[in-house]
């Protein structure tokens, strides 16, 4: 009988333990993630963008920038994020430093919480700059903002591409929209075969001399093909897609790459609803690539949006 007595306070102790563990990982999972904690790290991006600006003799310069844009999620946010990050890997190969590679977005429906592990890595690589600007340690200085929005978050994040690139970098050019159409084709397919559809698309014929004006067109038929594709009860996703303004004229290489931005987004929301498990796999950087044969591609993404329409 003593063996029972001798095994209480082991009991006791362990039971202490397992509710201290209940309680820690409640609390953790009760931690949410605000748009106003993301918006802060934005803040302290564009602080150390200044910086190295100020150490580049150079000032940003936002007035040919698209500030105005429709409400955003926060899954347009990462996808911006990752395109900032993108900008981040050109600038540091022309500093010659060692670049890294870009994950693949979460396969589930984007929360505040993924955005912020993205934004902070975006200014943790900043701040790797200091020693090649001469720049002093950085110190987060950006306070904790009370109404802010995916939205705010999102045109921040316009801002740190615009300093970006203002630092001596290329603005974006063919081959990264062709990388990013090439990843809505693969988002595409992997809902297609979610859905049963197994049956291949047949790419359009390559044209020729096409303007980014013209793939900028056939990305916003993409985008307008979504907004109708998430009527459909099978596609339906948070917030549906919201389609922006059309630009009419100065169409740029850029205009096109937000439009894809928008795509990439609401396929990852479409992936879940139809409960496609693929991940994304990343490319790597594309070549030779023009605005004739991103229109093909996106001539391609159009024909696959068609086949889910009936």
């Amino acid at each position: 009988m003593r063996k029972s007595t001798l095994m209480t306070p082991l009991v006791v102790i362990m039971g202490i333990l397992g509710c201290s563990i209940v309680f820690s990982t409640t609390g953790q999972a009760q931690e949410k993630i605000t748009p106003n904690q993301v918006y802060q790290v934005t803040e302290d991006i564009l602080n150390q963008l200044d910086r190295m600006h100020d150490a580049n003799l150079t000032k940003a310069d936002f007035s040919s920038a698209r500030l105005e844009i429709p409400q955003r999620l926060p899954r347009h946010v990462i996808q911006q994020a990752f395109a900032v990050r993108d900008k981040i890997q050109t600038l540091k190969r022309i500093n010659s430093m060692e670049r890294e590679e870009i994950p693949a977005p979460p396969v589930r429906e984007v929360q505040p919480a993924d955005v912020i592990n993205v934004v902070r890595k975006i200014l943790e690589e900043l701040v790797s700059f200091d020693q090649a600007y001469g720049l002093s340690p950085f110190k987060p200085s950006a306070k904790l903002p009370s109404d802010k929005t995916p939205t705010d978050v999102y045109i921040n994040l316009l801002k740190a591409e615009r300093m970006i690139v203002q630092l001596g970098i290329p603005d974006t050019v063919p081959n990264e929209v062709f990388n990013k159409a090439s990843l809505i084709a693969q988002e595409l397919e992997f809902i297609r075969i979610a859905q049963g559809k197994t049956e291949p698309i047949d790419p359009p014929s390559a044209s020729i001399g096409k303007k980014p004006a013209d793939a900028y067109s056939l990305a916003y038929y993409a985008l307008k093909g979504l907004h109708g594709l998430a009527k459909k009860p099978e596609f339906k996703i948070p917030g549906g897609v919201i389609v922006p303004k059309r630009l009419k004229k100065d169409v740029r290489p850029n205009d096109v790459q937000q439009l894809l931005l928008y795509c990439l987004a609401e396929l990852s929301s479409m992936k879940v609803a139809v409960k496609a498990k693929d991940k994304l796999i990343m490319l790597p950087p594309a070549a030779g690539q023009t605005p004739s044969t991103v229109f093909d591609k996106l001539g391609l993404i159009n024909r696959q949006i068609q086949s889910m329409q009936w």
